[in-house]
């Protein structure tokens, strides 16, 4: 996990406490507009205009579509050089949020398509292993990884892949 991602989604964590998923909700909409407008992000990440200038522009286009302590954090991160971290910060707090709420969040990467009784399988065996409520995933297909399943969790990586197997096996033979 990037630390500075980190730590300023724990500061909005934190600071939001039973607001949490008004600002996930508010955070999400201008990190999509952020994403798929250039010319607003162009704006907000140029280093030649001043941070006050952004900060009005801000104020003036959100003030009556987002929350009060939204705003604040935006403004934030303008302030501080930080508004291009903004996508980050927002994947940062996602996953904080998950954790909170005792969610496994989770990358299932294989080198072809899984039908829906092997990703149930591979949920609930995760789900169980990490006694969580609930798992998100999300399905990789990748077919460099020649055959089997990686797991990504948070910083954790399950490699079951032929692929992770080989690497394996030369690393511990070019010892």
């Amino acid at each position: 996990m990037p630390l500075v991602e980190k730590r300023y989604a724990q500061a909005i964590m934190e600071l939001s406490h039973s607001d949490i998923e008004v600002i996930r909700q508010e955070l999400e909409e201008f990190v999509a507009i952020y994403k798929s407008d250039k010319d607003f992000s162009s704006f907000l990440i140029n280093p030649t205009i001043k941070a006050d200038k952004k900060q009005t522009v801000i104020k003036n286009v959100f003030t009556d579509k987002l929350s009060k302590n939204t705003i604040n954090f935006i403004l934030l991160l303008i302030s501080k050089k930080r508004i291009k971290n903004i996508p980050e910060i927002y994947e940062q707090l996602l996953r904080l949020i998950n954790e909170k709420s005792n969610v496994l969040d989770m990358k299932i990467i294989t080198a072809e398509p899984l039908d829906e009784q092997q990703l149930f399988r591979i949920k609930e065996k995760f789900r169980n292993k990490y006694n969580a409520v609930a798992v998100k995933s999300e399905e990789i297909v990748d077919a460099s990884i020649i055959g089997g399943v990686k797991v990504i969790i948070g910083d954790k990586v399950y490699d079951g892949s032929i692929k992770g197997r080989i690497e394996s096996l030369t690393e511990l033979v070019s010892i």
